[in-house]
């Protein structure tokens, strides 16, 4: 044996430490790592999810939450040789009870920290000690059993291999059941949760009133998990968002991203995305008109693709239009949110040159041949770096190639176009870089900016005037003019994605210090 591996041995084996529980065989042992694998999948989801939603889900806020977990999991490596077995048991028990109050707890304490107007210090106390109460007595777990002598005589070293893979095959396992519990009600996910997590109690409890206990209080919070999940996110969305008294109508954990619809006293709807809003129903008419409807006019295509716009509100608007419509839309979360609270299905029926695909647009785009006369591209604001990539350089380059000669390509540009380096003029600064005709319009109505690229715009200013009937609410910026907003914009590019986390920061400084 090397030098080397004979210090990886001294130290993997010393010190000496109890283990989790006394008079555990190799089979309970081998069990218990492979729960907490899928303890620590499943709660690594939830609490990623949970904390960029409560937070608001910028690039920053999704880094920071991520570090936080694995903060959470540091602490219990370091913990986990320094414990003893009372401790221990005692933290763990602890934790396991704190458990069954997710989510609502710490819902309900960034409610009460909005309320007070609690500064930013509050809400990353909450989050790392919400990270701690997670994760970091699971992942005491595996160093500290790697000391224990099981059925097999093993040295420390194969014990430590042997086990690591035990916990990875529970955490594979546990992603699976993230898998199932997708765009579907919290229960579906939650409920496997504290089972997994009482057979870890019983294994290091050993007591039967404890479990019990534990059963108990489980089994209420199942039976009451639907009332408490909608009464903590409307909590949030009072207190936090400002909604007066807000209506929990739709909320899951899609494969991307956390999807909520919130309406409030006035009957109008807001789809959340990780907590950001995406759209409301008082504003998504104008958002239509402009995005969608204003180029179908002007051009009348023969073939339109929709990329994003999962309420499917444009395809009403461009279908009288168009001789064919595409819509392609990555979240079957939104599909579903649009389905029930946006767009009826009963309102897109006969449609018969209509078609939706629930697939990523660049992956859409690359594997299709076809060439559009429009293509909208109907996406949230670059706020992550997913997001960008859809409003970069790159992205509409790929769109261009499948334009016809003079297809418009039409996106939102989050803002008005002013001459600076803000989204707005970084995006309009990528279209052009790609297409050598690039119009834009800022509509007061609509609250944001929208710009429509070409190799040669098939309509003028003049006709886009008259469509838009200008009233003083809408400016529009011809193609000859453009340039002379874009000098101090840097085309959005994957190699100059700066714009994401600056903005985030600047975003996350200004709401909470």
């Amino acid at each position: 044996m090397s030098v080397a591996s004979e210090e990886v041995q001294r130290n993997i084996a010393a010190p000496p430490v109890h283990a989790v529980a006394a008079g555990l065989g190799a089979g309970a042992t081998y069990f218990i790592l492979f729960l907490v694998g899928a303890a620590l999948s499943i709660a690594q989801f939830v609490m990623i999810r949970d904390f960029v939603s409560i937070l608001y889900g910028e690039e920053v806020v999704i880094v920071m939450v991520t570090a936080s977990f694995f903060l959470g999991l540091s602490a219990g490596y370091l913990l986990a040789n320094k414990l003893s077995l009372k401790a221990f048991r005692f933290l763990f028990i602890f934790s396991v009870f704190i458990h069954l109050t997710f989510p609502f707890s710490y819902r309900w304490i960034a409610s009460w920290l909005a309320w007070s107007n609690a500064g930013g210090i509050a809400y990353l106390s909450l989050l790392f000690f919400y990270a701690l109460v997670f994760n970091t007595m699971f992942a005491t777990f595996l160093p500290r059993l790697v000391h224990t002598d099981a059925a097999e005589r093993l040295t420390p070293l194969q014990r430590l291999q042997r086990y690591y893979g035990l916990e990875l095959a529970g955490f594979i396992t546990g992603f699976a059941i993230i898998i199932f519990s997708w765009n579907r009600p919290l229960e579906y996910l939650l409920a496997p949760y504290w089972l997994i997590i009482g057979l870890v109690l019983f294994f290091v409890a050993r007591s039967k009133l404890l479990l019990a206990a534990y059963a108990v209080l489980a089994v209420s919070a199942v039976m009451f998990l639907p009332l408490l999940d909608r009464q903590s996110t409307a909590l949030l969305y009072m207190f936090k968002h400002g909604i007066n008294l807000p209506k929990v109508l739709y909320s899951v954990n899609s494969p991307y991203q956390r999807v909520e619809v919130i309406e409030d006293t006035r009957g109008t709807r807001y789809l959340y995305l990780d907590g950001l809003q995406n759209l409301n129903s008082t504003d998504l008419a104008e958002l239509n008109y402009f995005i969608a409807e204003v180029p179908a006019i002007l051009i009348k295509p023969e073939k339109t693709l929709l990329i994003g716009n999962g309420t499917l509100s444009s395809v009403r608007r461009v279908y009288p239009h168009s001789g064919s419509v595409v819509s392609v839309e990555l979240d079957g979360g939104v599909l579903e949110a649009g389905r029930r609270h946006f767009t009826s299905p009963e309102s897109l029926a006969g449609f018969t040159n209509w078609r939706l695909l629930v697939d990523d647009g660049k992956h859409f785009l690359r594997d299709n041949d076809e060439r559009y006369d429009l293509i909208i591209v109907d996406v949230p604001s670059p706020l992550t770096i997913q997001e960008a990539y859809l409003h970069s350089k790159e992205f509409y380059a790929l769109c261009n190639e499948h334009l016809t000669e003079r297809g418009v390509l039409a996106v939102q540009l989050s803002g008005p176009l002013e001459l600076n380096d803000r989204t707005p003029a970084r995006v309009a600064a990528a279209l052009r870089a790609v297409f050598p005709e690039v119009m834009a319009l800022d509509s007061r109505e609509a609250d944001r900016g929208f710009a429509y690229a070409s190799r040669k715009l098939p309509f003028t200013e003049a006709q886009m005037r008259e469509q838009v009937k200008n009233d003083g609410q809408v400016n529009i910026i011809a193609p000859e003019r453009i340039d002379t907003y874009l000098t101090r914009a840097v085309p959005l590019s994957v190699n100059s994605m700066d714009l994401v986390l600056r903005r985030g920061w600047e975003r996350f400084v200004r709401r909470y210090f």
